[in-house]
């Protein structure tokens, strides 16, 4: 079996509308969300797109280029807010992928758990981490 490889893709500009649409499927209204003068009284410069929904785009880009079956996990750490408008992409890193806007500036780091990725057992340890 061979083990699939993570490669540099982009998302499609989140539109506002793909915002909303998500608020309405998961029950969050937040108006940090939807409110552009409720998020800027916040200090924000905009509304925010949801973490979760966040996560849902790179996940779609995962599968979109290695299929269905081949990504197992990924754990995403949000680093920074995602803002209708951003277009998202993804490129590989050192055990997962890391998430950037349009800017370049990192807004995700996830860890892939992929087909064929090796796990550890029992109590066996990674190299440098005996104090875990």
């Amino acid at each position: 079996m061979s083990h699939p490889t993570i490669t540099a893709a982009s998302a499609a500009p989140i539109g506002r509308d793909r915002v909303s649409l998500y608020g309405d499927a998961v029950g969050d209204h937040n108006p940090v969300h939807f409110d552009v003068d409720f998020a800027k009284s916040a200090g924000l410069p905009d509304t925010v797109v949801h973490g979760p929904f966040t996560a849902t785009i790179v996940l779609d880009l995962l599968i979109a280029q290695l299929g269905p079956d081949a990504v197992l996990n990924l754990d995403l750490r949000l680093r920074g807010p995602v803002f209708p408008g951003d277009a998202l992409s993804i490129s590989p890193a050192d055990y997962g992928v890391d998430v950037h806007n349009q800017a370049g500036v990192l807004i995700a780091s996830g860890v892939t758990m992929l087909e064929g990725d090796e796990t550890l057992e029992g109590d066996e340890t990674l190299e440098g981490d005996e104090n875990l």
